[in-house]
């Protein structure tokens, strides 16, 4: 296994955080860095051969093997197409379980740097600051202006620092909706992407399938969401930057900014709270999309189970079910009547009399014909034949 391979690219270690001048980068840095080292040595420990991972990964595949055996051993062959499904299933996962330059290329460069790419591309088409890869001292650059606001403050006359809860609150909501969201979305990153090893032999059953689309579902959702994330700061830097230089202009010139203090601490809060909710849209845009990743096992595993049992054919190729023939019942239903009256008539001891479907009265809405029997019941045959005429009928027939 390469897994041990993980920790030798990465063996810094990650910067201290400072007070004052040069926080919110600091801060930001050794998040990254914090999300980084949890990726690559978590894979590293994890896909570790003598790891409890590495170890249950194998019993994760001997089982699939033993099943896959025991399946053609009863007589239950593979289509080609389920062959090429269970062998790409283990491919994926012997790849994400133990082969870290491969996982390396395919998810830790994509979810770590990849969003940072997308969003220079973006920034730069649309004019955003932080384009050419400086937001982060971009953004501690505003947070130095805004700690100097708070020592000038708004100039309210008579009122030594009037506003300082207004300035000081608005430093806390710009602080949060940068660390806190950027730190949410780093770690989960991190999280998930360490994690590879063990939800890799989720992939081989169906029962465990929905752990790994979870999972891979995860990883995209932090993918959108540094995204958004980094666009949503750049578009506050746009906005904060100019309105900043100007108030600081302003309390230079001892002029009075009275209305300051709300206005920062309204953008503040309003850019943190759509930092959090374009967190939540990332998550509904991956969680709530189709199941893509296991498609390919999951149609193999239908396949499969559309053969019939104790037969080599493969569902493909088994003859289509043909809806039942109306005529071919009703014939036999007539059939069945004749026959059950000519055992009647046997045991009565004289010949069948055998009444049409038409004047039987066939159902149109039923669809099945049914006979009418005209057997004599038992005791029959020694029953008056003619009709019995009275005495005074005779007569009144003779005088008429």
């Amino acid at each position: 296994m390469d897994g041990a391979a993980a920790g030798e690219g990465m063996s810094m270690a990650c910067p201290s955080v400072s007070t004052g001048k040069g926080f919110l980068a600091g801060a930001l840095q050794h998040i990254d860095c914090q999300a980084q080292a949890i990726g690559q040595y978590g894979y590293g420990a994890l896909a570790d051969p003598a790891s409890m991972v590495s170890l249950a990964l194998t019993g994760l595949l001997t089982v699939f093997v033993a099943i896959y055996g025991l399946r053609l051993t009863y007589g239950h062959a593979s289509a080609g197409r389920d062959l090429i499904g269970d062998i790409v299933r283990v491919a994926i996962v012997l790849t994400l379980a133990t082969s870290w330059p491969a996982w390396r290329v395919i998810g830790y460069d994509v979810v770590i740097h990849g969003p940072q790419e997308i969003t220079d591309v973006i920034s730069h088409a649309a004019r955003l600051p932080g384009s050419s890869g400086d937001l982060s001292s971009r953004l501690q650059r505003v947070d130095d202006a805004m700690a100097a606001l708070n020592e000038k403050g708004a100039g309210r006359p008579g009122v030594a620092n009037g506003d300082w809860f207004q300035l000081g609150f608005a430093r806390v909501a710009f602080l949060m909706g940068t660390l806190g969201p950027l730190g949410l979305v780093r770690f989960a990153a991190g999280f998930l992407l360490a994690i590879a090893p063990l939800v890799a032999g989720t992939l081989l059953f169906g029962v465990t399938r929905s752990v790994f689309a979870g999972w891979a579902k995860g990883l995209a959702s932090t993918f959108l969401a540094a995204v958004a994330l980094s666009l949503v700061l750049s578009a506050e830097l746009a906005m904060l930057e100019p309105w900043l230089r100007e108030v600081i202009r302003l309390r230079i010139a001892n002029e009075q900014t009275l209305n300051a203090p709300i206005e920062v601490l309204i953008m503040t809060l309003a850019f943190a709270l759509i930092a959090f909710g374009m967190i939540v849209l990332a998550a509904r845009i991956g969680f709530h999309a189709p199941t893509w990743i296991p498609a390919l096992a999951v149609r193999a595993g239908d396949d499969r189970a559309a053969v019939p049992a104790g037969q080599g054919q493969p569902a493909a190729s088994a003859p289509p079910v043909q809806q039942p023939d109306r005529t071919r019942d009703l014939a036999a239903s007539v059939g069945n009547s004749i026959r059950r009256q000519e055992r009647i008539s046997q045991r009565a001891g004289h010949a069948p009399r055998i009444v049409s479907p038409a004047e039987a009265g066939v159902g149109a809405s039923s669809g099945r014909a049914e006979l009418a029997l005209a057997s004599d019941a038992l005791g029959s045959s020694f029953r008056r034949t003619s009709l019995r005429v009275s005495s005074a009928g005779a007569r009144r027939d003779i005088a008429g």
